[in-house]
């Protein structure tokens, strides 16, 4: 056996040194400009993405020859992206489902990776914070009522019940609010800007906790406002779900909600209202858990 295997190692070693050697991909990072968090996500895809180059290019920069696919962050860098003619594959990151309603996708490889929450994430953090939630409420608009479907199916998911109302700028927002929460239990938000914004916050969140309801989302910026809890990702875990959809092989089309995700959640919310309230660590690992069961 010894003398076979002495005879084999020159042809095995001609092979390989005449096999074509696999090239390293090469990603071109378009960034909205110089910052701690573009910096952040650069940086974090580039450990994820050990064997890859990446090139990272400001708004307007040629895109490098031998480019494999391009990412981009954020709207500005997605409408530089559209406005050249290749047919680069292109992964949009940091766009929420709201905003995607303005770039049709129709002859263009471009996958978004989706900066709001996942529906199933926000509806399993509510019934972790409040377990007794059976009937969830939430508003939707023109903007998002194309997201219903998905946060239903999560609700039932969650054996919760979604109650919804729609809301125009014609309606009496507080109205509105009132009705939703006397017939729900929690109320979830969506990344919705004609009613989740500063105008309407405050309202929002009188009116729920006047009435011993908390707000779970929309966002992590709505915490500090007032908000009990939320799921987002930060630069590091967008950076590491952008890497696994790449590794793995980046669809032509459609979206995907992040991998990896954090919780953050506001603690005198949950003091005032009385609810026992898990740190966020916690809270962000046996929802990992809860997922990777399903």
């Amino acid at each position: 056996m010894r003398h076979w295997l002495t005879a084999r190692l020159p042809a095995v070693l001609l092979c390989w040194l005449l096999a074509p050697m696999a090239s390293a991909a090469q990603y071109a990072v378009i960034v909205p400009g110089n910052s701690t968090l573009t910096q952040r996500f650069v940086d974090t895809l580039g450990t994820a993405l050990p064997d890859a180059t990446l090139v990272t290019l400001s708004l307007g920069e040629a895109i490098p020859v031998g480019t494999d696919a391009v990412i981009t962050m954020g709207r500005s860098s997605l409408d530089d992206r559209l406005s050249r003619s290749d047919a680069l594959p292109t992964l949009a990151t940091y766009i929420t489902g709201e905003s995607l309603q303005d770039y049709p996708q129709a002859g263009r490889r471009f996958h978004s990776l989706l900066a709001n929450p996942k529906p199933a994430r926000q509806v399993a953090l509510a019934r972790l914070l409040v377990p007794g939630a059976r009937r969830m409420g939430i508003l939707i608009s023109t903007s998002t009522r194309n997201q219903l479907s998905e946060w239903q199916l999560a609700a039932e998911r969650s054996a919760a019940k979604l109650v919804s109302v729609d809301v125009t700028p014609e309606d009496n927002l507080t109205r509105q609010l009132v009705d939703i929460i006397t017939d729900s239990d929690i109320l979830l938000g969506t990344d919705d800007s004609q009613i989740y914004n500063a105008d309407n916050l405050k309202s929002i969140l009188l009116t729920s906790y006047s009435r011993n309801k908390v707000l779970i989302g929309p966002s992590a910026p709505f915490i500090q406002a007032g908000s009990l809890s939320t799921t987002y990702s930060t630069p590091d875990d967008m950076a590491r779900s952008a890497a696994a959809l790449l590794s793995r092989g980046l669809p032509d089309s459609g979206t995907t909600y992040p991998q990896y995700f954090s919780v953050l959640s506001n603690a005198q919310v949950a003091r005032s209202l009385g609810i026992p309230l898990p740190d966020d660590a916690t809270l962000a690992s046996r929802l990992a858990e809860l997922e990777q069961a399903q």
